[in-house]
């Protein structure tokens, strides 16, 4: 029994450790081009280290806190209208019964498998006449149509999971919907929305042609930025600008951890709670 417990000990560090190497590599050769100019192959090291790359994305012309805050913008009107869309739409979809509810769920998923390049320019067309919309507005919404199906399905998921027999007990109570979405539904819906937005937020951070359709880009992003440099083939300059691209996002993932397992103490200490009552009733 204690063999076959090192066993299995020895093998999740294994594969935790190669998912660790795995995870980190990519993002070596990132930072050593993004201090140097040349590194030709097969030299393992570069012969020559200078931040050229990292003195221009902190300059003026770099506009890089420019991109940087114009991206965090978008990604949070872009995860607001997720909120507001995406946990109504998922709690129909999940719960309610309905004639055309197939059809429905199909059109909110279309775009996980229709290009979204047609959409994009209609809505493009749509902003145009509309000129009231301003330059983030109309890029988080074509944004969230490329994000909402994610956001949708991962609720929609946990949803299903909750399913009714609590909310109904509640109702029979004499709660209202809204109590009842607040203290039964929505902590068991938090680690999912926290997933969820996650998602949302970095999709959103990547959208390079979106961006640059509904705001004829105008409205400089990170992937607007980073992307003339990419074709013109300056790999350091690139570099600099992916990892001061990956801060964001690496913040938002231990924000996320956070949240859960602050969630997840709650959870733990509330069912004590309970079993703690429990045991004096009986006890009593």
């Amino acid at each position: 029994m204690v063999k076959r417990l090192y066993v299995r000990r020895s093998v999740n560090v294994i594969f935790i450790t190669l998912l660790t190497l795995f995870l980190i590599f990519p993002f070596i050769p990132l930072i050593i081009w993004s201090f140097t100019k040349h590194w030709p192959w097969p030299l393992l090291l570069p012969e020559e280290w200078n931040i050229s790359s990292w003195k221009y994305l902190l300059s003026v012309s770099g506009r890089a806190l420019e991109g940087l805050s114009n991206s965090l913008i978008v990604a949070s009107l872009t995860l607001l209208g997720n909120l507001l869309l995406g946990i109504p739409a998922a709690k129909v979809l999940a719960q309610i019964e309905f004639i055309g509810k197939k059809a429905v769920f199909s059109t909110l998923l279309a775009p996980l498998f229709i290009p979204y390049t047609v959409s994009i320019i209609g809505m493009h067309d749509f902003a145009i006449r509309f000129t009231l919309l301003n330059e983030y507005v109309s890029v988080a919404f074509a944004h969230l149509i490329v994000t909402l199906p994610y956001f949708i399905a991962t609720i929609w998921f946990q949803f299903r999971l909750i399913g009714n027999k609590l909310q109904e007990a509640a109702v029979s109570l004499g709660a209202n919907r809204w109590k009842v979405f607040l203290w039964i539904e929505a902590p068991l819906l938090l680690p999912s929305v926290l997933l969820g937005s996650f998602l949302v937020v970095v999709i959103s951070l990547s959208q390079y042609l979106p961006t640059w359709i509904m705001s004829g880009g105008t409205l400089l992003t990170m992937p607007l930025i980073i992307f003339p440099f990419a074709n013109s083939g300056d790999s350091s300059i690139v570099a600099a600008y992916s990892l001061l691209f990956f801060v964001p996002v690496l913040l938002l993932l231990m924000v996320y951890f956070l949240l859960v397992r602050i969630n997840a103490k709650n959870n733990l200490q509330i069912g004590g709670e309970k079993d703690a009552i429990r045991a004096n009733k009986h006890s009593n």
